[in-house]
């Protein structure tokens, strides 16, 4: 019934196709029904309980009172020139909007519990934004023309209040996400957005042939059932992730579109009563924070690339190597890893022999060159003076990196011979937190530098060595 009611209301309101008697059924049960369907739909999806559960409870809640208020439209109002204004019809109407709101806070509560600040932030300037624009060209534009007693005022108004609010609050979880909704988020926010659309065309279809009249507006709605409804068939909604990384564009985004928002609105404002000048200079200060903003963004990401990088290795450093792997433990059930930790064994002498300035040369080649040796599986770090440690994908083949590890930080000459001790400790099948997977990965190190000293010699990790070691 959702998707077929849906495309028989577009067919017939869209392409004109079948007969203009048809016309009262599409718009009344059929339409009704798609929307009690969406409704249903919704109502299972929180059948399947867990986080969501009280969230699709309150959604589905917001869909059955707009399906009402479509069933007594249908039944009391439509055709009825002395039909009362408000109506049974308006309070189901209006019911729907704190109610998707409600609905769609709780689903984010449950998906983002430790944001980031920024994230917050980011989504309530978005919000803000949205709103600040949608009161500007949309609840204004009602509020010049809106008529009657207090109550019909009221009642005419609380609908581009919702939908401004509805908006806002869509925009707001989008830019919460990072502008990467994913598919079950998109269609739950994109299910809101129509329905706030199809309002907005609706209202500026009522007044003053704004927009053309004619029923190609109820498809939209129907849409928006469709895309709430659809819901009922996809996976739980995608973690908010609370760690995101804030760097290029994206670091920028949001306050460059809510700044070119205020522009806008500061040009609006011009046409009505400010002065050329004013309106030239805000617009040029909100322009100035824009490319404030980009600066700042370029210069953070310099310095924060220069402190995750190992100066002398161009390795990652101990802190880039701290928040990667404590990001990679957080997930590590969807995507395990092994954590490698190596030593140089006889880098002292050969530092005690030739220098510290050769030293630091031949850990810088070392470095790079194990760096190498390990793409594209993992990722090297250095930890501090002759230390290494690689993150190895727990799809790939551990023993092939390993090899290839030991192999690049070996170098042999005249008075010098230079190995890799290594350990290490899979995430999380044997260690579940950095500190524990560390020190799991350091035991095995020096059991396996132990155990060479007493056999008097330091070969190449073998596969039976790599078995053992993990």
């Amino acid at each position: 019934m959702l998707f077929g009611g849906t495309a028989v209301a577009v067919l017939h309101d869209w392409a004109g196709i079948g007969p203009s008697g048809l016309t009262s059924t599409v718009n009344g049960p059929i339409y009704d029904a798609v929307v009690l369907s969406a409704g249903f739909a919704c109502l299972t999806r929180a059948f399947r309980g867990g986080p969501e559960r009280s969230a699709w409870l309150t959604i589905a809640a917001s869909i059955f009172a707009w399906g009402a208020a479509e069933v007594y439209w249908t039944i009391y109002i439509e055709g009825n020139a002395s039909a009362p204004y408000p109506s049974p019809a308006d309070l189901g109407y209006i019911a729907f909007y704190p109610l998707a709101v409600a609905g769609l806070f709780l689903l984010v509560r449950a998906h983002a519990t430790s944001l980031d600040p920024r994230l917050w932030l980011d989504g309530a300037l978005a919000g803000l934004g949205t709103a600040a624009l949608g009161f500007a060209l949309i609840f204004e534009f009602v509020a010049d023309r809106a008529s009657g007693s207090p109550l019909q005022e009221a009642t005419t108004l609380a609908y581009p209040l919702g939908d401004v609010v509805l908006l806002a609050l869509a925009v707001g979880i989008v830019a919460v996400t990072r502008w990467r909704p994913g598919r079950t988020w998109s269609l739950l926010l994109a299910g809101m957005a129509a329905m706030a659309a199809a309002d907005v065309a609706y209202t500026f279809q009522s007044y003053e042939a704004t927009l053309p009249g004619g029923d190609w507006v109820e498809p939209i709605y129907l849409l928006a059932a469709v895309f709430l409804g659809a819901e009922a068939w996809q996976p739980q909604a995608s973690p908010i992730n609370p760690e995101a990384r804030f760097d290029g564009l994206r670091e920028v985004i949001v306050p460059a579109l809510v700044a070119m928002t205020m522009v806008a609105l500061v040009v609006m404002q011009y046409f009505a009563h400010a002065s050329a000048l004013t309106t030239v200079m805000w617009s040029a200060t909100m322009l100035a924070v824009v490319g404030r903003l980009a600066l700042s963004v370029r210069a953070n990401k310099h310095l924060l690339e220069q402190v995750r990088t190992d100066p002398l290795s161009g390795l990652g450093s101990q802190v880039r190597l701290r928040l990667d792997l404590k990001a990679r433990c957080k997930r590590s059930g969807e995507e395990p890893l092994r954590l490698m930790l190596l030593d140089l064994n006889g880098f002292k002498h050969y530092n005690d022999t030739f220098g510290h300035p050769a030293g630091d040369e031949m850990l810088a080649r070392l470095g790079a060159r194990l760096g190498e040796a390990v793409r594209p599986e993992g990722v090297a770090y250095r930890l501090g003076g002759d230390e290494f440690v690689v993150l190895v994908d727990g799809e790939a083949d551990f023993g092939a990196v390993a090899r290839r590890a030991a192999e690049a930080l070996t170098a042999r000459g005249s008075g010098y011979d230079l190995s890799a001790a290594w350990g290490a400790a899979a995430v999380p099948g044997e260690a579940d937190a950095p500190t524990s997977a560390m020190q799991l990965a350091d035991v095995r190190m020096y059991a396996q530098k132990e155990s060479r000293r007493l056999a008097g010699s330091v070969p190449m990790p073998d596969r039976e060595a790599v078995e053992q070691s993990h």
